[in-house]
């Protein structure tokens, strides 16, 4: 079972059901901090990205209990764009090793915008599930 920590469209518990396909529990989202990083929204998206930044301090949510087919799932989701790398956060005040996607710097550039999650669920959540939708629908259907 892996932890991870998410900082952006995946902190939203309809986008995550989505993704892994079954819903979460509330409490299954743990705050947390990614020390010496900040979020920052991805050039030309409504996403953000996490970028190093000794002052810095990216918000998030740490997930434990996941399953090789659900971390199989959030890769997919992710993308290319993004690489499995293990950072410590601060849970509680406790610092954990836990599982970030992290950007890779040659496919994904960060904006000089910082990302905010309520700005981006007020403005940008209801057109990114509609296509998350289609796209999932796109890979059920080529399965069969």
């Amino acid at each position: 079972m892996m932890r991870f920590f998410f900082y952006g469209t995946l902190l939203d518990s309809d986008v995550m059901a989505l993704v892994i396909g079954r819903r979460l529990p509330p409490s299954a989202f743990v705050p947390a901090v990614l020390p010496g990083h900040s979020r920052r929204r991805a050039k030309g998206s409504t996403y953000p990205v996490v970028v190093r930044d000794p002052a810095g301090q990216a918000k998030g949510v740490v997930v434990g209990g996941f399953t090789s087919r659900d971390v199989a799932r959030l890769s997919a989701f992710e993308g290319p764009g993004y690489r499995i790398a293990d950072l410590k956060v601060r849970i509680a005040g406790e610092l954990a090793t836990v599982s970030v996607f992290e950007p890779v710097a040659t496919r994904l550039q960060p904006s000089e915008s910082p990302w905010n999650y309520a700005l981006w669920k007020g403005h940008h959540k209801r057109p990114f599930v509609g296509g998350l939708r289609k796209a999932l629908a796109g890979i059920r259907a080529a399965a069969h």
